[in-house]
């Protein structure tokens, strides 16, 4: 189980284009998905809802909102528009020669860079042609290192326009792979409907907190921050999808840190060390009924903040095994 990536979401949701919108926009964060419902009103007795993202198979639903009729729904994929095409197409070609231009200024490094090494190895010998040796090996050495430090800085310059491209082109991707378009045929011409489903994207890396007082149990918080995006309202649920009866839900205002859940989990094994290198090797029993997704955990000792550890996949009736990194 894997909990939706904010950062994702919130990208696509502001990108991707929505159409015949006209109610609420919602978003519902689950411990292990998002819910998003959009309100939209038929033109001419069709309604077409673009979704943020790719869904959840069979989490699709369409209600009609007042007397209208629900005759047929259609998912299909959008396309990518020309003009954002032609884009992606010209950063690629800008970025295609910006790796071959590092390429080649990593070429004239290494025979810059020989040729200064070889300038200074050199032992100077004074000839008819050479009667001022140590002067010749000490401008071949000047103009060799000139010469790094051109490349040196057009390399620095070319990195700088490479990063700023490539974020660019990432930023246009997330644009270009918006969520399918669900089109609704209603039987009145200005009936209204709900779209909802469940997204799809689910990479965000949760964080915990493990709190130990030095008794047999100990408190594991599960807390995420939310940034809900223009437009759209956003409230909090701490249960799994699937959970029944639900739990009340929070609403979400901008920059806000949530408690999503928390347990009380006995401790099986407790060595922490609290001395100027602070380490913890801990064991404990999680009896939560819905499985944990792997991330970090920040872990605190009577208050005192000792670090984190990686906590993996954790399915209900295991172990948690957390050891400090140094």
């Amino acid at each position: 189980m894997r909990v939706v990536s904010t950062a994702l979401m919130l990208c696509c949701i502001l990108m991707v284009p929505v159409t015949g919108l006209a109610g609420p926009r919602e978003l519902t964060m689950f411990i292990d998905g998002t819910l998003v419902e959009l309100e939209a009103t038929a033109r001419k007795g069709s309604a077409e809802v673009q979704l943020p993202g790719a869904i959840r198979t069979g989490t699709l639903r369409v209600t009609p909102l007042d007397n209208g009729l629900i005759g047929r729904v259609e998912l299909v994929q959008a396309g990518i528009p020309d003009k954002l095409q032609k884009e992606l197409e010209s950063l690629q070609e800008q970025k295609s020669r910006l790796e071959d231009r590092m390429k080649a200024l990593e070429t004239r490094e290494t025979i810059f860079a020989a040729a200064a090494k070889s300038q200074s190895s050199k032992a100077p010998r004074k000839t008819k042609t050479n009667p001022d040796p140590l002067t010749s090996v000490r401008q071949g050495t000047e103009f060799a290192i000139a010469q790094l430090e051109a490349v040196f800085t057009a390399r620095r310059r070319t990195e700088q326009e490479l990063k700023r491209i490539t974020l660019r082109l990432s930023q246009l991707e997330k644009r270009s792979i918006g969520g399918p378009i669900v089109r609704v045929a209603l039987s009145s011409p200005n009936s209204r409907v709900r779209v909802s489903a469940v997204l799809q994207e689910n990479d965000w890396t949760p964080r915990y907190e493990l709190r130990l007082d030095g008794s047999n149990t100990a408190q594991l918080a599960l807390l995420t921050e939310f940034e809900p995006p223009a437009g759209f309202g956003m409230t909090v649920i701490p249960a799994a999808l699937a959970a029944s009866p639900l739990p009340q839900s929070q609403r979400v205002s901008g920059g806000s840190t949530l408690k999503l859940a928390a347990w009380q989990l006995p401790v099986d094994q407790e060595q922490v060390h609290t001395g100027p290198i602070p380490a913890f090797s801990l064991k404990l029993r999680y009896t939560g009924s819905q499985p944990l997704p792997a991330g970090q955990v920040a872990v605190y000792y009577r208050g005192d903040y000792l670090g984190t550890a990686p906590l993996s996949l954790t399915t209900a009736d295991n172990t948690l095994t957390l050891i400090s990194t140094r």
